[in-house]
């Protein structure tokens, strides 16, 4: 039998040959190591809800497949789990604890384990799914294993109060400056292909991603009223898709579509400003944060700026080749 998915609390058996190894054999392979404390297996059925636990704050793929670390003394529980699905040539990741403390001879064999499901799948290599900061003790960890960095990404913030005591003054400003044939609507009353189209020239977000938060209600799932579409007619020719992460919104997407820049900048605050009239100013979220990379996201950068922001650490997608 192979490992069990833990989406929507299912127990799912896997089908995929690269999970050769029953739970007994996985155990007795640990244990021939000296590891009786700490073994690595696949959920039972009646162990999903428990699987599923160490994931709580993790948003993962309906594929992912999963491996727990079982600290047997003294008494049975869940230390660590893995979790991971194959995307193109690679075995895409992600590790947590029951705890949130980190466990790093857990994380280790979970990780060891998975490489060698994915050689004998004849995968290429490795990546962490998500974007770790340098002081992550997760990315002390995934180095130490051979990790490096294949790409990196820069972060602005600001508070919500300051960056809409500077946009609202902007957008009366220019409110005559904004085609009059502008709007903007809530993505909730439209499909995701729409966005689709409007980014495919553009490496913002795979199109897998998308559909996942597009389909999921929050905090998983983008914000349906706060992310908006920027309408020219009845062409859309702008999206920021935004999630409510803790207390900040963060801006997975910003596009517009447009040649002309003096059009791309107010087509920027129409968009914003579509965020701060369904922001509540006495609720939970205080902070707005721009995810900005190098070549894609500059111009997502240059406005965090322009609005007031600082610039983050920046955070890494660690990978391996196998």
């Amino acid at each position: 039998m192979g490992p069990f998915s833990i989406y929507g609390m299912k127990a799912e058996p896997s089908v995929c040959p690269i999970w050769p190894l029953t739970t007994r054999q996985t155990c007795a392979t640990l244990k021939s190591t000296g590891m009786i404390g700490l073994i690595i297996r696949e959920p039972a059925p009646n162990e999903i809800p428990r699987a599923a636990y160490l994931f709580r704050n993790s948003f993962l793929r309906q594929e992912s497949r999963v491996l727990v670390a079982v600290r047997s003394l003294p008494v049975e529980r869940f230390v660590a789990g893995i979790a991971w699905w194959i995307e193109g040539a690679s075995g895409r990741f992600q590790i947590s604890t029951q705890s949130g403390a980190p466990q790093p001879e857990a994380f280790e064999m979970l990780i060891n384990h998975i490489a060698g499901f994915a050689q004998r799948a004849g995968l290429k290599g490795l990546q962490y799914a998500d974007l770790l900061a340098d002081d992550d003790e997760r990315s002390t960890l995934l180095r130490n294993l051979g990790f490096e960095v294949l790409a990196a990404d820069r972060f602005f913030e600001i508070g919500c109060q300051d960056a809409w005591a500077r946009l609202m003054p902007m957008c009366d400003k220019y409110e005559a400056h904004f085609p009059t044939d502008w709007r903007t609507e809530s993505i909730r009353l439209h499909p995701p292909q729409l966005v689709l189209n409007l980014i495919r020239n553009y490496r913002l977000m795979a199109a897998e991603e998308i559909l996942r938060y597009w389909n999921v209600e929050p905090p998983l799932g983008f914000e349906p009223d706060v992310s908006g579409m920027l309408f020219d007619g009845v062409q859309p020719i702008g999206a920021l898709l935004t999630r409510a992460v803790q207390d900040m919104f963060f801006v997975d997407v910003r596009v517009v579509h447009a040649e002309n820049r003096r059009l791309r900048a107010l087509g920027n605050m129409f968009l914003l400003r579509h965020v701060a009239l369904h922001w509540k100013p006495d609720g939970l979220i205080q902070r707005l944060q721009f995810r900005a990379g190098e070549i894609e996201h500059r111009e997502t950068a240059n406005l965090a700026i322009r609005m007031g922001g600082h610039e983050l650490a920046p955070r890494y997608i660690f990978a391996k080749k196998l």
